[in-house]
């Protein structure tokens, strides 16, 4: 007769239910399904049974032989070949606060359900400390009333330098659990398998293999016949025959508030639930790590949560927190390392050395190009060993060429990349992943702005560097890297020379991505980085540039002000330079400022002085923008015919299509706020179709959102919100937060006023959320202002 535990978790799988879904239809707690199923409450009421009977709906005999098992019914099965005394019960104490695992939980005891039919063979994979020996001996235990005539346990220590056990050493001692005389066991390992097999066959025994390193050391070592072996291994394992991988994930943010729960009290987690998320973010959800921190939370009771959360969040003493003995989590991960370090294959020793390096990428998933470029090899040695990381689950394959790295092995790749001794390797390998990105961000740049007038400040090595052929690669690769572009670069400010070296010409490469993207907290600090790095003298055009890029986020972040002073500084470094190029396009820059300011006459004059730049130095592209920056102001004082020849001439200079579209663009909005609305939607629909014509979804978007101003001003609700919901889409697609903000902002109004204020509120709320996390406060504010004041009578943005 099984346990109740195996028997009611057997019901449940047998009907395709989770442990939440069982609890829900009984009208029990989650709680109380998995304390039945871990074999903790063995004697459950009866109508607490009857509401289990019912939600699964189970046969009378199925259910008579639930209510025995919880009576006591359950023991191990006589067989002939077993006794009492001589049946080997070998596997470890299962803990008392095991937490989640669910789903592969069910998949191990399926799987066993199965091993009378055949022999099964499973193999629970996972980076170290993930908890796979916890799952095997717990299944073991929830699954041993299938298995008679014993449970052998055999700890491999597969990774243990120095004393992993040998086939024969753990065939061995196996003979030896079944009764063998130590005397009479053979000493080659062929003749010990055969006596081994020989004395399991015609038996049903479950085999716990805990921490196995090869397939070699297993093969000898695999039962036949009705029996099962539960391997544990961090490798794969994927050539074992007929065995079923089951491969375990650290925990969810909920899987790990419950485990910290579980360890180290239920009231003092709930009490302060704000840091004991955190400690689960911080530590990554490694249940290893989370033990060890419940651990010393116990162990020191009067301590605030805050206290622990203090202590991770530096990260060079990270993992001496957690455990600086055998147990801990630097030894578990120096453990699998080592496997690397000292093997005879010359490839694994170098994926030992590649790991280090991993901790100067940090973004959420590393590219294989970027690791080729820190490593100074070929992109496919580089994956090669790429993946020999994967296999020991020191790095997750999440696509082709794309990896992520676990936080705290990156912790612990960092504290060995900082020996002093490995200073010139550090340095000379951010040097090369520096050079790969400033030449990716200059290929996007002339993709996002090919009329910009910047250039990079030394040649670029664009070997391995993404080819972007449109406007949705590039900007959709630069938010899978910026993280580990910023990380990179704030590395190379510890590195004499280096910041200056790469910073100047990374960030002025970027600003075509982060001004697509509106990512202008971004821009500010990476600006603010390159500024820091070096003098204006010694190079005053390229500070020329970084301080009119500068004063970019201090403008549309409404701090106009701030972005005059920087655009003066900067206009400066053109004069002391003599750069007229740059020099035309402050002098536009500082127009549009004054305008935003009401200064209209002074941003004439500077319109007007920048025209005139531009025309000495015969360049198209300034020359160009010069006239479009007039065109503006003078439609807004009302020389219309100075602004139509302005709007024209900016036109026909215009040299690609993004460039024209970009124009058509600012000439519809001038026309929109002069009241020429016909002309407005004339060139609002010249700019779409080049914008179509181009693939540009940012501008499309915009445009989409310029012409649904005119249609809700016209009245015209449901054609202005049709433009918004189009607008939307392409944003959700592309990823573009800023303009999704906007549009939504915007749908808010038009529900507002078509008698939607609860719809109203919760689209105004979803664009709040959005500009409070880009950092723009002012636009989150006005929202605020208008979810109080009800509808607007104007579209924003």
């Amino acid at each position: 007769m099984e346990s109740l535990a195996a028997l009611l978790r057997g019901f449940r799988i047998a009907a395709g239910l989770t442990q939440a879904r069982l609890a829900d239809t009984a009208g029990l707690s989650e709680q109380a399904i998995s304390l039945l199923e871990r074999g903790v409450r063995r004697r459950p009421r009866a109508e607490t049974l009857q509401a289990i009977s019912s939600a699964l709906n189970l046969t009378p005999d199925e259910e008579r032989q639930l209510f025995h098992a919880a009576r006591g019914g359950a023991g191990p099965r006589p067989t002939a070949s077993s006794s009492s005394a001589s049946t080997p019960r070998e596997l470890p104490q299962t803990v008392a606060d095991f937490t989640g695992r669910e789903a592969p939980l069910d998949k191990v005891l399926g799987a066993l359900a199965r091993a009378e039919l055949s022999s099964v063979r499973l193999v629970i994979t996972g980076m170290g400390g993930v908890g796979k020996t916890a799952l095997a001996v717990h299944a073991g235990h929830l699954a041993a009333d299938r298995f008679p005539d014993g449970q052998l346990y055999v700890a491999l220590r597969g990774y243990d330098p120095g004393a992993a056990l040998t086939s024969a050493e753990a065939l061995g001692q196996m003979l030896r659990s079944l009764g063998v005389q130590p005397e009479t066991i053979p000493d080659g390992v062929d003749e010990m398998a055969r006596l081994y097999r020989s004395r399991v066959a015609g038996r049903r025994m479950l085999l716990l293999l805990d921490d196995a390193s090869s397939v070699d050391q297993l093969t000898p070592l695999l039962p036949t016949g009705g029996s099962a072996a539960i391997v544990t291994s961090r490798r794969f394992l994927a050539t074992l025959p007929g065995s079923v991988i089951v491969r375990l994930p650290t925990f969810t943010a909920a899987e790990s508030m419950r485990l910290l729960a579980n360890v180290a009290g239920e009231d003092r987690v709930s009490s302060e639930e704000a840091a004991a998320r955190e400690l689960a973010e911080l530590t990554g959800g490694l249940p290893l790590a989370l033990r060890l921190i419940g651990a010393r939370m116990t162990a020191r009771p009067s301590w605030m949560l805050r206290h622990f959360v203090d202590q991770l969040q530096d990260e060079r003493r990270r993992l001496d927190e957690l455990g600086l003995d055998h147990s801990g989590v630097r030894a578990t991960f120096a453990s699998s390392l080592n496997e690397l370090r000292t093997s005879p294959r010359e490839t694994d020793r170098e994926a030992a050395d590649a790991f280090d390096l991993l901790s100067l990428a940090r973004g959420p998933e590393i590219s294989a190009q970027l690791v080729a470029r820190l490593l100074g090899k070929p992109l496919l040695t580089t994956e090669r060993l790429l993946e020999r990381l994967v296999d020991l689950h020191l790095l997750d394959s999440v696509a082709p060429l794309r990896y992520q790295l676990h936080d705290l092995l990156r912790a612990y790749a960092g504290e060995r990349l900082s020996a002093k001794e490995r200073a010139a390797e550090r340095r000379a390998a951010i040097e090369r992943g520096l050079r790969y990105y400033v030449a990716a961000a200059w290929q996007a740049h002339r993709v996002t702005h090919p009329w910009s007038l910047r250039q990079p400040t030394e040649e670029l090595d664009l070997t391995d560097v993404p080819v972007f052929t449109d406007l949705t690669e590039a900007p959709a690769w630069f938010d899978a890297e910026y993280d580990s572009i910023l990380d990179l670069y704030q590395a190379a400010s510890a590195e004499p020379g280096l910041a200056r070296q790469f910073g100047p010409s990374l960030a002025l490469g970027l600003f075509g991505y982060l001004e697509i993207r509106a990512h202008w907290q971004r821009m500010q600090t990476l600006f603010d980085l390159a500024l820091a790095s070096g003098r204006a003298e010694d190079d005053p055009v390229t500070w020329g540039w970084l301080e009119h890029d500068r004063a970019v986020p201090d403008i549309e972040l409404g701090h106009l002000e701030l972005g005059r002073v920087r655009l003066l500084r900067s206009l400066s470094h053109f004069e002391a330079a003599g750069n007229s190029v740059g020099l035309a396009r402050c002098c536009s820059s500082l127009s549009h400022v004054c305008e935003l300011l009401d200064h209209v006459d002074e941003a004439i004059a500077w319109g007007e002085r920048g025209l005139k730049v531009a025309q000495h130095a015969g360049e198209p592209g300034a020359l160009g923008t010069s006239q479009l920056a007039l065109g503006v102001l003078y439609n807004r004082v009302g020389r219309s015919t100075e602004a139509a020849e302005a709007f024209q001439a900016s036109l026909e200079l215009a040299d690609n299509d993004r460039s024209l579209a970009r124009r058509h663009r600012v000439v519809a909005t001038s026309h929109l706020a002069s009241g020429a609305v016909e002309a407005a939607i004339g060139h609002f629909h010249a700019a779409l179709t080049l914008y179509a014509g181009i693939d540009d979804p940012t501008g499309l978007a915009e445009v989409l959102q310029y012409l649904a101003k005119v249609e809700f001003a016209r009245g015209h609700y449901s054609e202005a919100e049709e433009k918004i919901r189009e607008g939307l889409q392409l944003t959700e697609l592309h990823s573009d937060t800023h303009r999704r903000a906007w549009l939504l902002a915007n749908l808010a109004t038009i529900q507002d006023v078509t008698g939607k204020p609860a719809a109203a509120r919760r689209t105004r709320l979803q664009a709040i959320e959005i500009f409070e996390a880009d950092g723009a406060t002012a636009a989150a504010d006005e929202l605020r202002r208008e979810q109080v004041a009800g509808a607007s009578k104007v579209l924003g943005g």
